[in-house]
This record gives structure tokens, sequence and C-alpha cells, in this order.
């Protein structure tokens, strides 16, 4: 076929690869983008240190009974919209394409954000090992460097190719949060269970907001299945049971995992312990338990959680971006797949690129990979993705409202309804102790600038949506629609009387 060709109906070049991905599948993306081994190590510990308090556990398990509510409409609403643009066809079925236009480029950032970050986390973590093994103080950007081209020689490959490479990393990374936390369990200080990092009164004080956004920013990769539905078996039942699950397990493990912490520290001492060795009181733990060669192996495993993650965004990314260029909302030639892997190998690149750029202006500018690169990065994406479950659980509610579909007031109507209040007050949490949450002042501009490159973002979007709907009424009606607007684009005119068969 020639590059002027259009493509025929069902085309490789237009359609992810099919029935590639089960249950498991999906959840080696979920939890992987989760990065349960750094959500433990880093994030609780650093909550810890932020708030002053010790209600990092109940709070994850409180997150995970609001999300669990989300995700009942939300899969729900994956029954009927199958798109790898799961928030952008979600925003623009069930509010507006505008909007949908709008949720596509915030995601886009976020999405970005949360894998930039990564680069900087995976420098700072793996330099040490690479000194302590070769006595190379190596600098941070040779194993981020060595990261970028893994993920990019991974995103243009199969994506069940990808699914089987974080397997074999979450199976290590989940079996050492277990270990970790019954070993825990096992030497309580003083001898004694202590519980009252569980106390769900600590939900209420002053700072609950931040403790809540922290345990929010621990979930972030659970929303991924319906990223995939487009290349799963089964997609009605599969997305439902793969998110439901991924929630329920992080929810557990994050709970517990980070309660026998205290436990194992004391909930007295866990506080200062935290600002004292951020990082290290998970290390301290484990090789006073169970000695250095198993505090090394969590050091390792720490690194490959990091590299899981950045492969999980990098995919996600990749696919948000295809799905925009299929529907002419980005170029067209970004809603392309491989021929021989099925992957949007186009848009991976791009995402690529970007990365590859970044990594060169912050090597170039010698900042700190961990301040303004992870931690930046990472908590101004995660606060993007609030903004998005936000924004489509109340879309759930307003798609379904205009049209049941034979679902249950249950799924469609009241427990999206639930989720969207919860989850509204929970971003105004967030957005009024975003300072706590970057770790700056109140007189930072830090912040402000975040919020405003997001306000800008969302409405560049929504602007382009505008113009879209004026100039080309068509394409702005398919906006959305996923591989069927692609099927309607690319349909053959009608053979004309005596015109060859």
């Amino acid at each position: 076929m020639s590059s002027t060709s259009p493509p025929q109906i069902g085309s490789i070049a237009d359609r992810l690869a099919a029935d590639r991905l089960g249950v498991m599948g999906l959840l080696h993306f979920s939890l992987t983008a989760a990065t349960p081994l750094t959500v433990i190590a880093g994030v609780t510990v650093t909550g810890w240190a932020l708030t002053g308090q010790i209600g990092i556990p109940v709070a994850f398990a409180a997150i995970g009974v609001v999300l669990v509510l989300f995700s009942v409409g939300y899969t729900t609403m994956a029954r009927h919209i199958s798109n790898a643009g799961a928030f952008y066809a979600f925003a623009a079925k069930g509010v507006s394409p505008t909007v949908g236009v709008g949720a596509a480029l915030i995601a886009l950032v976020a999405y970005t954000g949360l894998s930039l970050g990564l680069y900087g986390l995976v420098g700072v973590a793996a330099a040490p090992l690479i000194e302590s093994w070769t006595g190379w103080a190596a600098p941070w950007w040779v194993p981020a460097v060595g990261l970028w081209l893994l993920v990019t020689v991974l995103g243009t490959r199969a994506v069940d190719l990808n699914s089987k490479f974080l397997a074999v990393l979450l199976s290590l990374e989940m079996a050492i949060i277990v270990v970790f936390s019954v070993s825990n369990l096992g030497h309580p200080v003083e001898g004694t269970l202590h519980f009252d990092a569980l106390d769900p009164t600590l939900l209420f004080t002053s700072i609950s907001g931040a403790l809540l956004v922290l345990g929010f920013l621990g979930m972030v990769g659970v929303e991924m299945p319906t990223v995939y539905s487009e290349e799963t078996k089964n997609r009605r039942r599969t997305v439902r049971i793969a998110t439901v699950l991924a929630i329920l397990i992080l929810a557990v493990l994050y709970t517990i995992a980070s309660w026998s912490m205290t436990v194992a520290v004391g909930p007295d001492n866990i506080v200062q312990a935290a600002r004292e060795m951020d990082l290290g009181v998970f290390f301290m733990l484990i090789e006073e338990q169970m000695g250095a060669t198993m505090a090394t192996i969590a050091e390792v495993l720490l690194v490959t959680s990091v590299v899981a993650a950045a492969i999980s965004f990098h995919n996600t990314v990749a696919r948000y971006t295809f799905a925009l260029g299929r529907e002419h909302v980005l170029p067209a030639a970004l809603g392309a797949t491989s021929a021989r892997t099925g992957a949007p190998m186009r848009a991976s690149l791009v995402q690529s690129a970007i990365a590859a750029v970044v990594l060169v202006i912050y090597i170039a500018a010698d900042l700190d990979p961990l301040v303004d690169l992870f931690y930046l990065f990472g908590t101004s994406g995660g606060f993007g993705i609030l903004v998005l479950v936000t924004l489509v659980s109340g879309a759930v509610v307003k798609y379904f409202w205009r049209n049941p579909r034979g679902e249950t007031a249950w799924n469609t109507r009241l427990a999206p309804a639930l989720s969207t209040v919860l989850l509204i007050a929970i971003t105004t949490m967030a957005i009024v102790s975003f300072a706590d949450l970057l770790g700056v002042g109140p007189d930072s501009p830090l912040p402000t600038a975040v919020l405003v490159i997001y306000a800008a973002v969302a409405a560049i979007g929504i602007t382009w949506g505008l113009v879209l709907r004026s100039a080309k009424p068509e394409l702005y009606a398919r906006i959305g629609t996923g591989p069927d607007a692609v099927m309607e684009e690319t349909a053959p005119e009608p053979a004309e009387a005596g015109d060859r068969p």
C-alpha cells in the first residue's frame, strides 16, 4: 500500500493488537505503575516527615474505599466505551468532546510528568549500587540513560512482552513487601502491637487533606486497565476485575505495610525517624531484622520497581498519544501502530524523544534529580491524575443519566455520585495543601506555577476542541469514539455503476 493510500478497514495501522491481555496482564501494568516498593519506602516515610502525623496507613485504607466506589461507575462505562485514551474518551462522551480534548492534554502532561520523574529516582537509587559493586562513582544520569534505552526499546514491542517483563519485576517487588510486613509485625517495639496508626479519627484533623492526597498518590496507576481495553480479552469482564483487584491489593498491601513500620519503630518514634533517615527507615528495618544481604536485595528491587513503573507509564502515554492521533486531534501520523508488533511505535518514539530532551536539560543544568525531577514531576503528575479521576467520575454520572443502557442505578448513579463528591473534597484539599505536598514554603511561586500550567493546558485543549467543532464538525463528532471513528473515516466509497468489483 502506498503512503498516499487510505488505510483499510481494521488495518493494523489503525488498531492496537487485540486479545493480548487478560486480568493478570492488566494487573501487571496497573500495579507496577503504582510502584508499591517506592510507595512503602518513600511516599509513606515522606508523608510522616512532612505532616508530622502517623495516619498514613488509615489514609491508604480510606482512599481504597473511595477508589472502589469510583471503579464501580468507571468500569461500567468501560463496558460501553473502549478507547486507549480512557480519561479522554470518558470525558468526551460523558461531558462533551471539547472537555474531552482538554482532559486528554491534562492526561498527557500528568502521565508524562510521572514518567519523567522516575528517571531522576532511578539515577539516585541505582548510582550507589553501581559504586558499591564496581567502585565507580557513576553520576545519576548514567542509570537514567540506561533506563531510557530500555523503555525506548520495550515501548516499540508487543504489549504482552511488556506485560511478561513487568510480571517478573512485580512478583519480586510484592514478595519483599510481604516479607517486610510480616517481619515488622514479628518484631514490635517493646514487644507490643500498636494500632494507633489505624485510628480512623486521624482523618479528621487539620492536616487530613495532606494525608488523603498522599494516600491517593500511592494509588496512581489503578486506573490503567481501561487504557488497555482495546488489547484485552473479554474487556467487559476483564477490565472491571483487574481494576477492582488492583485497588484492593494496593489498599491492603499499603495499609498493612505502612502500619507494620509504625509497629516496628513505634508510633511515637516513626515521625522523628522519618525526618532523620528518610528512605533509610525502610532499609534500616530490613537490615536489623533480616541482615545486610536482604537490605541490598531490597535496594536492587527498589531500582527494578522504578524501572517497571517507567515502562508502564511510558506505555500509557504512548497509547493516549496514539488515540489522539487516530482521531486526528493530534497529527494523524501518531495514530498508527507497528504492523509487526501492534504497538503504537510512533507515539512511543515521540515520548522517548521528549524524555531525552528533558534528561539533556537536567544533565546540562546540573539540577537535583531527586528534588527537581522526581519529587516535582511526580507530585505534580499525581495531582493531574487526581483532577482527571474527579472529572471522569462526574462524567460517568452525566453519561448514564442521559442513557442508562440497561445498567443498575448503583453502577450508574449512586456509586459514581458518591465518589464524585468525595473526590471533589480530596481535590480541594490537594489544592489547599499543595505547597506542603511539594515541600516548599507558603511564599514559593512553585505551587501556583504548577496549577497555572494545568489550567493553561486545559484551556488550550478546550480551545482546540472548539476550533475543531467549528472547522471540522464531522471529526469533532467522532472524538472519543476510538476504533469505530477510524472505521467510519476509512470505510471505502460505494462502488459506482460500471466500476470493477
